[in-house]
């Protein structure tokens, strides 16, 4: 079984409640929570969104802040808020009855000293162990997403070695493969599929032109997305979330998603 789910944005100005809506009539059947919608709409009563998922049959999963947050931080505060707030979103959707939590893992500035560049490594390695032992209490997932290159910044996720090395290290953790990011950072995707296999959990989708990581449709960048990788793609998934592969878009417009899921249906 395929699922295709989209991802919740400020952008779009919908509550969750709101956007399960426009999903369940446009035939999604997963959702994928930007954490920071809930600090602008507030968070649905665990029960309440239960009931919802049952009802439109739906999937959830919810993405950790990106900007603004940094489990590599070398200010402590930030760093032990950022991993609280990453064990906090588990329990919740422990508490809805299902789910994964997708996160990044964190970023230091390319011209730092290498004195801190060692610290921030460090205190993402310290970051992930303690979110590991919360999580291995949860039955909620943890996937790591391979991130997107940016200039005179250096991120922990961006090559697939380093997801794979992770993921060899935290062996509870999944991996959400983001085809945009690889293919915006110059990253051939095969090369995800073969070093993580298996170990992909779920799937971003988007499309750009090679410079920037723009967020378009399906189909109005360049990436080259085939039958026979999306193929591919399923085999690694065939074993995960109850033998189900999860496709969540993330693009700008809700009018992008229904183009993107009309593109993907007839590869």
């Amino acid at each position: 079984m395929t699922r295709i789910g989209a991802a919740l944005d400020l952008r779009f100005g919908k509550n969750t409640l709101q956007f399960l809506d426009f999903l369940h009539s446009n035939g999604f059947d997963h959702i994928e929570i930007k954490k920071d919608n809930d600090h602008v709409y507030g968070e649905v009563k665990p029960a309440e969104l239960e009931r919802t998922l049952s009802e439109y049959n739906l999937t959830i999963s919810y993405h950790a802040p990106h900007r603004e947050f940094n489990i590599a931080s070398v200010n402590e505060k930030v760093r032990m808020s950022c991993v609280s707030q990453i064990i906090e979103m588990g329990e919740y959707l422990q508490e809805v009855g299902s789910g994964w939590v997708n996160i990044h893992v964190g970023h230091v500035p390319g011209a730092y000293h290498e004195t801190v560049i060692a610290k921030a490594e460090e205190n993402r390695t310290r970051s992930l162990d303690e979110i590991a032992a919360a999580y291995e209490t949860l039955d909620t997932g943890l996937y790591v997403e391979n991130d997107s290159f940016e200039k005179n910044i250096i991120k922990f996720g961006l090559q697939p070695e380093q997801v794979r090395d992770i993921l060899n290290r935290y062996p509870g953790f999944g991996a959400t493969f983001d085809i945009g990011h690889a293919h915006h950072s110059d990253i051939p995707p095969v090369r995800f599929t073969e070093l993580l296999g298996n170990r992909i959990n779920a799937v971003h989708l988007h499309d750009n032109n090679g410079v920037f990581d723009d967020h378009l449709a399906l189909g109005k960048g360049s990436l080259d997305l085939s039958k026979g990788f999306v193929k591919e793609l399923d085999n690694c998934m065939s074993g995960c979330n109850g033998h189900c592969s999860t496709y969540v878009f993330e693009m700008k417009t809700l009018p992008d998603f229904i183009s993107s899921k009309e593109y993907f249906a007839s590869l």
